[in-house]
């Protein structure tokens, strides 16, 4: 019996330790969910006071507001550094003789080839009779390169846009009779 009293003061003692414990964490529980909830309406409360300083700002009067006045200033988004460009203003030049006439404003009549010399007749749209001999500047960028049976051959230069030389040949062929 003796035995059977201590279990049961033991069992007691066991079952109160845990409702104690129990109590107690019932309590920690209970504070964390208030910590928690005061957290949540601070939260809210920051939120709330930023949408209002957004509204506040965003209804507010346009009396009140910034307004840019250009009068008087540089423009802000304007690059401080820039590249001055000057224009080459190159000289026209005036073109006198045969530089007048371009290669295709020009018709071969006749060509002549001495021991000596070469030369060809060639006449505008005027019926105006000219002699070219090689060597001969013709238009603006052109040189007769050749007067040879049947034909003169005139080489033209331009430049391309990265500032080179191209040469392009332009040959000026001799009609025959009966032919247009």
């Amino acid at each position: 019996m003796m035995q059977l009293s201590r279990t049961y003061k033991f069992i007691f003692l066991l079952t109160a330790i845990f409702v104690i414990i129990g109590l107690q964490g019932i309590d920690v529980f209970a504070a964390e969910e208030k910590v928690v909830e005061e957290q949540k309406v601070t939260e809210e409360q920051k939120e709330l006071k930023f949408t209002e300083k957004m509204a506040a700002i965003l209804f507010q009067d346009s009396g009140d507001s910034f307004v840019y006045k250009r009068e008087g200033r540089t423009d802000p988004f304007v690059s401080f550094v820039q590249e001055k460009v000057l224009a080459v203003k190159t000289p026209v030049e005036e073109l006198t003789g045969m530089r007048k006439f371009e290669p295709g404003q020009l018709t071969v009549v006749a060509i002549i080839l001495g021991a000596a010399d070469k030369f060809a007749m060639v006449q505008d749209s005027n019926n105006q009779g000219y002699i070219i001999r090689e060597g001969l500047l013709l238009g603006r960028t052109g040189v007769v390169e050749a007067v040879v049976p049947n034909k003169v051959i005139v080489k033209n230069y331009t430049y391309n846009l990265a500032g080179d030389k191209i040469y392009k040949t332009v040959e000026m062929v001799l009609n025959q009779e009966g032919e247009k």
